[in-house]
């Protein structure tokens, strides 16, 4: 299973290559971003500083327009955000969406 990380309209150069650095580490190298603030945002100093060593990343990583386009070829989505929401889909666990994702039967 590919994994892939989307980040929507960053605006700090340092988050994607804290980002980027974080993937690296787990062994993930597919990342998209979608309208950042800076649209040189992969080239900028702090981005390159902050990914330590994980610049292989962000030469792979694509920068798009729309999350349609981020999302293109996704068959599964899962979703983080800064603050809870009382609407929207129902929400889980890290550890329940992952039993969920590998269960028999789970696409």
């Amino acid at each position: 299973m590919q994994t892939r990380f989307i980040l929507i309209e960053t605006s700090h150069a340092g988050n994607v290559g804290a980002a980027a650095r974080a993937m690296k580490v787990m062994g993930f190298d597919d990342l998209v971003l979608v309208r950042p603030r800076w649209p040189d945002v992969l080239q900028r100093e702090e981005t390159l500083q902050r990914s330590s060593g994980a610049t292989d990343v962000l030469a792979r990583a694509r920068v798009v327009q729309t999350l349609d386009e981020a999302l293109e070829g996704v068959s599964h989505l899962c979703a983080t955000a800064m603050t809870p929401r009382d609407f929207g889909p129902p929400t889980r666990a890290p550890r329940e969406h992952l039993a969920a994702l590998v269960a028999p039967g789970a696409r």
